[in-house]
């Protein structure tokens, strides 16, 4: 083909739309990608001024002293469209004649696509640009650029509309070198709330463990300064920003660090100052240069963070991701959950910490752009196998393990209960030196891994192992201590064992001999019967259906079959009343005795397979509280069918006060309740659910119910409990049940009318027999 059949695109000059103000649709992360452009021109302090911002001709101005820009890198660089020096690795061409020096102060970039520089017009519709190139003689160049020129016409051409340019004599701007941003006729008003937001995400924006005099940011606004004079500290406007919130958190939380290097991966667990653990191992993944720090929030802990930070933990955010020092969104926002904790914790409410116990950040250093941006950028990254293996490390090497700690360890280093029959005498929150048998017990399980390097502790434990190894000769320690010894070469290491003495080596020859001996003392003995007991408890749903034997089934085929008779009369009997012209009322009440029926076999077939406990038994004895959170852990939020039709909700079940409630009640019956519970709420347009466990009095005990759904008018709150009433798709029939049912278990179900959004039903039941 000739090179005349050859065609162009054209571009229209709507593309300044597309990838300006309509692709950063925030104007946050707009004024983030203009700092992220100041960092990468190797700024190392930007100045953001708000002048005027409580009128109309207010003005944001932007000052950096980075290397700035000379004419030939405004027309190569900052006019050609997308074209990203950074990416292409032309940025700094000049720093390549001294590579040693470039390694020593590289970096990185924060930013690579090309188009931060159109958030300018995200802003506002006018920019004028100030810059000075890092040169001897540099002059100072000036374009000014009206973006609604662009807007006029669609079908002009983007370089056929001009950008006014000339050389300034002097500016009123004190850097020798850089770049100033005057961007005017504001598209947003930033008033006192919005520049608070600004300053707060900002303090986020910018990763702690890189705050140095190499880059910093100040916020300047005149307007706000007389209101700042009476504000807190943290809702101060005006100066530098800092991020200062892990350095809040460090000592007062238990905390895991990770660190992903070449070769090695170094994991540290330390609880309230203390260090538990530290263990090398060898890295299986792809990545590299990434490290991991994750605290966890208890009570107390969140309740300093509210003092010290003035804002809750929740609305703070969670797990920040910053690349190359500069945050990446919506990682860390509220509401926000790209790493899918709240999941995962749904499936395991008393298992695994989410967004609300959790706060941490992972820092990525990555100059070959392993980790890459979606266009949008609030999207994260692209899921590719370097973000896979990331996500795989952060759960593997470091959630799961803070997790073991948390819940299985120190149980949740919360006050617990010493009385199961007296919920208000608590026994301490449970501090490491409590646990020390326990902590020791978890280094021998993480030192057995085959990538394990060495294990480092504590050495206050060497007390512990030097009186197991004299009164027991526990193999626990000593083989912890032979595997350690094999493993690394590490001079602390072994001034740590050799303290341990001549026990040791006597135990070292002979390794490979079994002892079966064992001590337990009464404290032990008296945590394995807690422990037994939970465990009866929880089994009462299992995850695996391999205990359902064949007399079981024979059993429960005889209970359908039983339900089916039951409805088959029922269903002649409704005939018989239609062909003899009975009432209403009497036709409603076969209809009544069909959906029972009908309720009880659909709830044996979802989850009796999951069931350890007499199915078939009419009633049952035990702690209905636990009941309930099983049967929704274990079971509702593993059916099949809601999960292929995507119709389970997130719940969250609250039992803060760890009540007990030993009661006597019909199992399927409990389950028909739950169900219709959350079958109603999902009928109601609700994502998510709460239960609250409370008890008023030693027999009476509440399960508050409350979802996000569109609610219950006031009006129809009398008429919600009555057969066959629905406002939505259903039957009419679930709430009425629900009603029947409790009212036979000598409880209640009642609304409450005050609830500005959802819905909140408040159920009780009474244990009269003082069971």
């Amino acid at each position: 083909m000739a090179d005349r059949d050859l065609l162009k695109f054209k571009i229209s000059t709507g593309l300044k739309n597309l990838i300006g103000k309509e692709l950063i649709t925030d104007e946050l992360i707009a004024i983030f990608e203009l700092v992220k452009n100041s960092y990468d021109a190797h700024a190392t302090h930007v100045k953001l001024y708000f002048k005027n911002n409580k009128s109309s001709n207010a003005q944001i101005i932007i000052v950096d002293n980075g290397k700035g820009m000379d004419i030939e890198d405004i027309q190569e660089k900052w006019l050609f469209v997308a074209y990203s020096a950074k990416k292409d690795g032309s940025e700094d061409e000049q720093e390549k004649e001294d590579y040693r020096s470039k390694l020593k102060s590289l970096r990185g970039f924060a930013g690579a696509k090309g188009v931060g520089r159109f958030s300018c017009d995200r802003l506002g519709n006018k920019l004028n640009l100030i810059t000075i190139k890092d040169k001897n003689n540099a002059l100072i160049e000036n374009i000014n650029v009206k973006w609604e020129e662009f807007e006029k016409n669609n079908k002009a051409e983007f370089a056929e509309i001009g950008v006014k340019h000339k050389v300034l004599e002097k500016i009123e701007y004190d850097i020798p070198h850089g770049t100033i941003l005057e961007i005017t006729g504001l598209r947003d008003k930033w008033e006192r709330d919005k520049l608070i937001k600004l300053k707060n995400s900002l303090e986020k924006l910018i990763n702690p463990n890189q705050q140095t005099d190499s880059f910093s940011i100040e916020l300047i606004a005149d307007d706000e300064i007389n209101d700042d004079k009476k504000a807190p500290e943290y809702s101060k406007i005006n100066g530098f920003i800092k991020n200062s919130i892990f350095e809040v958190l460090k000592i007062k939380t238990t905390k895991i660090n990770v660190l992903v290097e070449n070769k090695t991966i170094t994991t540290t667990l330390e609880d309230r100052g203390k260090i538990i653990y530290k263990t090398i191992e060898i890295n299986p993944y792809v990545i590299e240069d990434i490290s991991f720090e994750l605290f966890y929030l208890n009570h107390a802990a969140k309740t300093n963070f509210t003092k010290l930070m003035g804002i809750r933990p929740k609305s703070y955010g969670s797990i920040f991701m910053y690349k190359n020092g500069f945050r990446i969104y919506p990682f860390g926002e509220e509401g926000e959950d790209p790493l899918k904790l709240d999941m995962r914790k749904n499936q395991g409410h008393n298992r695994f910490l989410g967004t609300r116990e959790l706060i941490g950040r992972i820092e990525i250093t990555d100059f070959r752009d392993n980790f890459i941006e979606t266009t949008s950028r609030d999207g994260g990254f692209i899921k590719n196998n370097f973000y896979e293996d990331l996500t795989k490390c952060f759960y593997d090497k470091g959630l799961k393990r803070l997790e073991k700690y948390v819940v299985s360890i120190i149980r949740w280093g919360e006050p617990y209960k010493i009385n199961s029959e007296d919920s208000n005498e608590r026994n301490r929150a449970l501090d490491p030196e409590d646990v020390k048998s326990e902590i020791i017990e978890t280094i021998k399980k993480i030192s057995l891994s085959k990538d394990i390097i060495s294990v480092e502790y504590d050495p206050d434990f060497i007390e512990i192992i030097e009186e197991r190894q004299q009164n027991s000769a526990s193999r626990v320690i000593s083989n912890l201590t032979v595997r350690a010894l094999e493993s690394t070469n590490d001079p602390e290491l072994h001034k740590d064992l050799n303290r341990i003495g001549k026990k040791f080596n006597e135990l070292l020859i002979e390794r490979n001999e079994f002892e079966k001996e064992s001590e337990l003392s009464k404290e032990q003995l008296q945590q394995m019967s807690e422990d037994l007991n939970k465990t009866e408890s929880q089994n009462l749903f299992l995850k695996s259906v391999a205990s359902t034997n064949v007399k079981e089934i024979v059993s429960l085929q005889h209970h359908i079959d039983h339900g089916t008779v039951k409805i088959g009369n029922s269903l002649n009997g409704l005939k018989d009343a239609i062909k003899n012209d009975a009432s209403k009322l009497t036709l409603m009440k076969f209809v009544e005795k069909i959906s029972i029926e009908n309720e009880k076999i659909s709830t044996i077939a979802r989850f009796v397979t999951k069931a350890n406990f007499n199915t078939t038994s009419k009633t049952i004895t035990r702690d209905i509280v636990q009941f309930i959170n099983e049967y929704i852990e274990n079971v509702y939020l593993h059916y099949e069918d809601l999960n292929i039709n995507n119709t389970l909700l997130g719940i969250e079940i609250d039992n803060s006060k760890n009540i007990v409630f030993s009661y006597k009640f019909k199992p399927l019956e409990v389950i028909i309740i739950v169900d219709n519970l959350l079958s109603n709420s999902y009928k109601a347009g609700a994502k998510n659910v709460q239960i609250v466990w409370e008890k008023d009095t030693l027999d009476t005990l509440k399960m508050i119910y409350r979802d996000d759904g569109k609610g219950i008018e006031s009006k129809l709150v009398d008429k919600i409990f009555h057969f066959g009433f629905t406002t939505t798709d259903g039957s009419g029939l679930g709430l009425f049940h629900v009603r029947q049912l409790l009212e036979n278990m000598n409880g209640r179900i009642s609304v409450n009318t005050n609830k500005a959004h959802g819905a909140e039903f408040i159920l009780e039941v009474h244990n009269g027999t003082g069971i």
